[in-house]
């Protein structure tokens, strides 16, 4: 099973410097489709069979009305079925705003090939929801944690309780680990899932990385063939791909 998980930051770009970062602002209200499109065809170069993408839009202002979750559900054939969840708290008054009511993350199996897929939300924090989808009987979680330190400790221990022993899991996605991986030692031992990121490459900024922030995590009966933190400044994270024996 090939895995592609990116924080794709709505198609926004990489700033490659805090100058870059400050003029580049006006682009969260309204971008073009040059970098989307440049992810479009690293989706395309990895073919993965599953992928989570944090921070898509589902067809706000910023994007002229264009869902880039239904875009990228096209490109891997796999259904949409109606369903859309903001990545608040359900009833928040964030998923009410414009341009965050539109703010979401995306797991897709090709070709429509889950054999489970749902959404669940965290209980405290901003952002909430949860992905969920069953591929080839491995359950596998994407997730967007939270910028403060205790509320992603809260977070993390609401996903360790979602471990099934006797099943197989992977949980990936941005888990803002600002105070470094020494924030997921305690997860990591109650989960016994293991990092996909051996060497612990650092993933943001992408342009001059220095915090290890976006993790593929997994259980040990999984064997992991491949692993790479992708050079490619679509984003102002890295993406991270996976290859996993089925």
């Amino acid at each position: 099973m090939r895995l592609l998980v990116y924080n794709i930051a709505y198609g926004t770009g990489s700033p490659g410097s805090k100058w870059q970062l400050i003029a580049g602002a006006a682009s969260y209200l309204r971008t073009s489709d040059r970098y989307f499109n440049a992810i479009v065809h690293l989706v395309r170069h990895y073919s993965p069979d599953a992928a989570g993408f944090l921070e898509t839009d589902n067809g706000s202002m910023r994007t002229g009305g264009k869902s880039q979750v239904a875009e990228l559900a096209k490109l891997l054939q796999s259904p949409l079925n109606g369903r859309f969840y903001t990545k608040y708290a359900p009833g928040s008054y964030l998923s009410k705003l414009p341009y965050c009511r539109h703010q979401t993350n995306a797991l897709f199996i090709r070709n429509g090939a889950a054999q489970r897929e749902e959404a669940d939300f965290m209980p405290c924090g901003a952002k909430r929801l949860i992905l969920k989808s069953v591929y080839n009987n491995i359950n596998i979680m994407l997730v967007h944690l939270a910028l403060t330190a205790a509320v992603r400790k809260k977070q993390l221990e609401y996903l360790a309780n979602q471990i099934q022993p006797g099943e197989k899991y992977i949980i990936c996605g941005d888990f803002n680990t600002f105070s470094g991986n020494k924030e997921l030692t305690r997860f990591l031992r109650k989960t016994r899932l293991r990092t996909a990121n051996k060497s612990h490459q650092n993933t943001y900024p992408a342009r001059n990385p220095a915090k290890e922030l976006d993790y593929i995590l997994y259980s040990p009966e999984l064997q992991l063939k491949d692993f790479r933190v992708i050079k490619f400044p679509g984003s102002d994270h890295l993406p991270l791909f996976a290859e996993f024996e089925e």
